[in-house]
């Protein structure tokens, strides 16, 4: 509290705020997205302001934005609603005559998640003919988002089979939080600023798609590796729901926006082996520049992994298969905060043979829940020790007691693009690669890098052995 007078003073809001305002330099511009009550409020949420301990927590309490106050301060970047996940099933028809799905239909993939098609009659045709339907989730949320190549079954049409998603399903987004849209929005003004140019481009795309980025080349040379962009020109990386496979209507706010910011004129396919690229012309104060888009495309993770533990030798067996469990589960949730990931199982192996003779490795299958963040998972930087670093934290060590974590002797990482004749990455621990760029690294034969690719956990793909090497 300030001291007026020789007395305490409580610190008002009214107060605060009009000492702000009168301090602020004239660089600081309070615009109406970006109020000084919203500045103030996480001032004090952050403690960046010298202020009693005690009344600091309180006013903090009664002072962050929340609920309705978030979003009647943020008119212009409003909360994200839940957002149904999106995708193509290719529906093969085995029979003689061509088969017509009617609108709405229900198909419902093997883990059990529904999704319909739209409001169109669609022919599958005859003999082995194929056809990419696209559909929607029912239930809205990331719980619809699931791996690629499931199995899918068609309401009232047995006949059709088999019926897969070649591509996963990502896009799915349950609501914004209060917590998640404050984070979003403070985030956004602190890294933007006043948007402009390209800038303003990925900002914008994000409102629509999971996530979007940028390069730009500023010289008058082209660049071909690692990343390919265009002398003075862009490349812009969007993750769609259906990614390579998306058509006109889905990306057409793409180009929306571009023709708005950048006052983007024309488009031709220039695709390569390796990346599906767009190509064409904007105009920048009167400038043409070239430009390119760029789908982004997931690549396919695994991971196998040991982590040697210390265990109660006075605790039961079932309880510290039941504290291993909780362990791994742990440490896949934190893998998934960092790479993304949808919901799924994974098997957890408990193995305690070199304690204890005789004893026979037990298998569980444990839940895990997938990310509801898909901003800035395009591209990452990641390695071996960037995992392993992941695995233990102090949360837990108290939700686990009868376990230590002692090392993890094993662990691979292996990253597959999926595309034919290139070979996958595969990290180690003191192998000959142990960590990875996808914007720098050179990792397609000709020499560009993953910069359009994104890396996502099925939990399905990781593979954990708990192995008890001695008792405490």
């Amino acid at each position: 509290m300030p001291v007026i007078n020789g007395v305490f003073t409580p610190l008002t809001f009214e107060s605060a705020l009009n000492a702000i305002l009168a301090d602020a330099p004239s660089s600081i511009v309070f615009a109406p997205g970006n109020p000084p009550e919203l500045i103030l409020a996480n001032m004090f949420a952050q403690a960046a302001v010298n202020i009693d301990e005690n009344n600091g927590e309180i006013i903090a309490l009664f002072m962050s934005p929340i609920g309705a106050m978030i979003d009647l301060l943020n008119p212009n970047n409003p909360r994200k609603s839940a957002i149904p996940s999106s995708g193509y099933v290719v529906v093969t028809n085995p029979t003689i005559s061509a088969i017509s799905i009617p609108p709405n239909t229900i198909f419902t993939a093997s883990t059990g998640q529904q999704y319909q098609t739209g409001t169109t009659a669609l022919t599958v045709p005859a003999n082995g003919g194929t056809l990419n339907v696209p559909v929607i989730a029912v239930e809205a949320g990331l719980s619809g988002n699931i791996p690629s190549n499931l199995n899918f079954t068609i309401a009232n049409f047995s006949t059709l089979t088999p019926n897969k998603n070649p591509l996963p399903f990502l896009n799915g987004a349950d609501a914004e939080s209060d917590s998640i849209y404050l984070n979003r929005i403070t985030g956004e003004k602190t890294e933007y600023g006043t948007q402009n140019g390209s800038v303003a481009v990925e900002t914008e795309l994000k409102e629509y798609y999971p996530d979007a980025y940028i390069y730009v080349n500023n010289t008058v040379t082209a660049t071909t590796t690692p990343i390919p962009v265009p002398p003075n020109g862009y490349n812009l990386v969007v993750k769609t729901p259906s990614g390579v496979l998306a058509q006109a209507a889905e990306i057409q706010q793409i180009f929306e926006t571009l023709s708005n910011r950048l006052e983007f004129v024309n488009a031709q396919n220039i695709e390569s082996a390796f990346h599906i690229i767009m190509s064409g012309s904007i105009y920048n104060s009167g400038v043409p520049l070239t430009y390119y888009f760029t789908v982004a495309q997931p690549v396919n993770t695994s991971i196998t992994i040991q982590i040697n533990i210390r265990a109660s030798k006075n605790a039961a067996r079932a309880e510290l298969i039941s504290q291993s469990n909780d362990f791994a589960g742990y440490f896949i949730n934190r893998l998934i905060e960092l790479l993304s990931g949808i919901n799924g199982n994974t098997n957890v192996t408990y193995e305690d043979s070199t304690v204890t003779n005789g004893s026979s490795p037990v298998i569980t299958t444990i839940p895990i829940n997938g990310s509801n963040s898909q901003s800035g998972t395009i591209a990452p930087a990641f390695g071996i020790g960037t995992v392993q670093a992941l695995v233990n934290d102090l949360d837990t060590m108290d939700n686990t007691p009868q376990i230590l974590f002692d090392s993890v002797p094993s662990l691979s990482i292996v990253i597959d693009p999926q595309v034919t004749g290139q070979s996958a990455i595969t990290l180690t621990i003191g192998g000959s690669k142990t960590f990875i760029n996808f914007k720098s690294d050179s990792l397609f034969s000709d020499g560009t890098s993953f910069f359009d690719r994104f890396a996502f956990i099925n939990p399905a793909n990781i593979y954990v052995t708990m192995n008890v090497i001695g008792w405490l």
